[in-house]
Parts: C-alpha cells; sequence; structure tokens
C-alpha cells in the first residue's frame, strides 16, 4: 500500500535549492566593482604574443602581482613568461593581464631572439 507524501516534506523538497542560492545582505552591494570591471586578457592569447615576438619555447607562466611602478601606470595583473631562446637563454617578460601589453623584458639574448616583423 502507498501512503501519499507528507505535504511539508514535499514543500521542503521543493524549496531547498532556492535555499541554497545565496542572498546578499541588505546593507552589502550586489557585486564587486573590481571583479565586474577588470577582464583580462586570455592567458593563451598573451602566451602566443610571446612568441609572436620572440623565438623560444615557453618553459613558465604564472600571474603575479604588479611591482610598484607598475601599479603606479595603472596595471592591476601581470602575466610573467619564462621562454627558453634558441641560444639557450632564458627570458623573463612580464605583460599587463588587461591590455597585453609587454612591461618588461629581461635576461641575455633579447636582440638574438626577437623575431623581425617578416618571421611573424
Amino acid at each position: 500500500m502507498m501512503r501519499a507524501p507528507n505535504p511539508l516534506i514535499l514543500a521542503l523538497a521543493l524549496m531547498a535549492p532556492l535555499a541554497a542560492v545565496p542572498q546578499p545582505a541588505p546593507d552589502q552591494p550586489t557585486a564587486d566593482p573590481w571583479a565586474t570591471s577588470f577582464q583580462p586578457q586570455p592567458f593563451h592569447l598573451m602566451a602566443e604574443a610571446v612568441t609572436d615576438r620572440y623565438a623560444g619555447r615557453l618553459v613558465a607562466a604564472e600571474t603575479r602581482p604588479p611591482h610598484p611602478a607598475e601599479r603606479a601606470l595603472g596595471v592591476e595583473l601581470v602575466y610573467e613568461f619564462r621562454l627558453l631562446t634558441p641560444t639557450r637563454s632564458i627570458l623573463n617578460i612580464r605583460l599587463d593581464a588587461r591590455t597585453g601589453r609587454f612591461l618588461e623584458v629581461a635576461g641575455r639574448g633579447q636582440l638574438e631572439a626577437r623575431r623581425r616583423p617578416a618571421e611573424r
């Protein structure tokens, strides 16, 4: 014999997904302005920009906070790449994550690794 479902349990089961959605407090803003305004470039496109400009193989990549001088320029996040050049030198390359602007290239063999416009 089958029992009828308890209406209270049925109502709670239907409302459970609604309770799981976090509700903002009335005195809190609904969204963090930085989270909605800051949109970095896709990481893989910035890696392509590095390998388009310099010959070699990427051996490391990570996100970093900006140095004080970079922050003064308005940089909020930095993509940092390490590139092994054909002459076996390591270049440390920093890009603005939002604009893709090259901020710094450090290491030996920069000129030799730089691709000419015809090579790109």
